[in-house]
């Protein structure tokens, strides 16, 4: 039998044979309400970002999002205010590790506002501690997609100052997840709302076993020509 033959019938007999994972990565779309996230509030000059001061339930918007729905929240005092994720970014996300964490966020401010930048931008709770990570910039007007790694990588403990975090901690972190924030307050003063939309988290790919057959009867297929 001609090799490209064979190739073709393995890969049909392996297409049918291998079982289609159907796993629900973490996603909040905000298309028919808040999905169970809240706003909180740390205390001005907190810098622990593991106990909020305050719980407010957050704005939902049906439309206007990225799109359909999305959550909002006015900068509610002095302190710093966060979204903060629903149960089903909680517990044991070590699966998600060496993935990545999404989301787009937008920006309501009088103009010449002053941005700020002393607070993390993502902080995830373990085991009484914070991991933070902050972005390159705040988010402006419109809607803008931000990505973080769920690598150790850029994270630091207990806030900005923090010590480096190293793989085996935040791999343990993220194995025992009891909070997830993300933050919104972007602007010096309590004058800004800031909206939050598209929320994912996404595991590292796995090459499946169809392409690890074809990559392998592909190098047979060199091999016997170069023969």
């Amino acid at each position: 039998m001609p090799l490209a033959t064979a190739m073709r019938r393995a890969f049909v007999t392996l297409l049918a044979a291998t079982p289609v994972l159907s796993i629900a990565a973490p996603a909040a779309h905000f298309d028919t309400g808040a999905e169970g996230w809240r706003v909180v509030d740390f205390s001005c000059c907190s810098t622990d970002y593991v106990t909020p001061s305050t719980t407010f339930a957050a704005n939902w918007h049906a439309a206007g999002g990225t799109p359909g729905g999305y959550i909002d929240f006015a900068d509610p005092s002095s302190g710093s205010f966060y979204f903060e994720a629903s149960s089903a970014f909680t517990g044991d996300l070590s699966a998600y590790l060496g993935g990545t964490l999404g989301f787009a966020r937008k920006v309501t401010a009088p103009e010449g506002s002053v941005q700020w930048r002393d607070d993390p931008d993502v902080v995830i709770v373990s085991g009484g501690q914070s991991y933070v990570w902050r972005g390159l910039a705040n988010p402006g007007a419109d809607w803008s997609a931000e990505q973080v790694t769920l690598r150790a990588a850029g994270w630091t403990l207990g806030g900005l100052g923090g010590a480096a975090v190293s793989e085996s901690a935040f791999a343990a972190a993220l194995g025992n997840v009891s909070a997830l924030y993300l933050r919104g307050e972007t602007i010096n003063g309590i004058v800004e709302t800031t909206a939050l939309d598209h929320v994912q988290i996404s595991a590292v790919p796995e090459p499946s076993a169809a392409l690890m057959l074809l990559t392998g009867l592909g190098m047979m297929a060199l091999r016997r020509r170069r023969s």
